[in-house]
């Protein structure tokens, strides 16, 4: 069980989420989050010092909670396609239940808002990106995908993540089950090398 003090932490990381979706990063006030938080301003001061020590710990937060989410389902499966199929399924999934937590993100990260010389904005982007890299060349070495640069192809689907998440960002009707799908269909055939039975096939 969590202690009460990492409770607290995460109740006011949380309602500062909620402040900075609905206020935006010029509008979120350590006054409006104690409002929000139903504390005293001191007792966040007590716990994150400042304001950018706030938007410090909503960014790493945000972060573990992500790749710790999207990532760990992948590593538990054996076949690389297959992690990467669960890791692009498994982001899209993810930030449709946690919407807040993403558009959170990207107020902090449009903005620059934090301060610490921690603060990384984009490091939630690129441990994903490396872990990509990482599978598709366990994939090359075991003979299982084609040959191509691991670190321009893990940027192609980073990109594409991206591209869907900043339409759905503006427009949450947007089908990111569908999305996921067209997207693993227009990479499968480029990254990994065809069955047997497909070779037999188009032979």
């Amino acid at each position: 069980m969590k202690s009460l003090e990492a409770q607290r932490r995460r109740h006011i990381i949380d309602c500062t989420i909620t402040v900075l979706v609905r206020d935006g990063v010029a509008g979120t006030s350590l006054s409006r989050v104690a409002s929000e938080a139903k504390v005293a301003k001191g007792i966040i001061c007590y716990y994150f010092a400042s304001k950018d020590g706030l938007f410090d710990a909503v960014l790493a937060s945000v972060r573990e909670r992500m790749v710790a989410a999207v990532i760990a389902d992948a590593e538990a499966l054996d076949d690389e396609w297959q992690r990467v199929s669960a890791f692009v399924t498994g982001h899209l999934t993810y930030v449709r239940k946690h919407r807040a937590e993403v558009l959170a993100l990207r107020h902090l990260a449009s903005t620059g808002a934090g301060g610490s010389e921690v603060s990384d904005h984009l490091a939630v982007w690129r441990e994903q990106k490396d872990w990509l890299v990482g599978t598709l060349t366990a994939g090359q070495d075991r003979g299982a995908f084609k040959s191509f640069d691991p670190g321009v192809v893990a940027t192609a689907i980073s990109g594409a993540l991206e591209s869907g998440l900043l339409q759905w960002a503006h427009d949450a009707t947007i089908d990111l089950d569908l999305y996921a799908g067209q997207l693993l269909d227009l990479f499968e055939p480029g990254v990994c090398e065809p069955t047997p039975e497909a070779q037999l096939a188009s032979a």
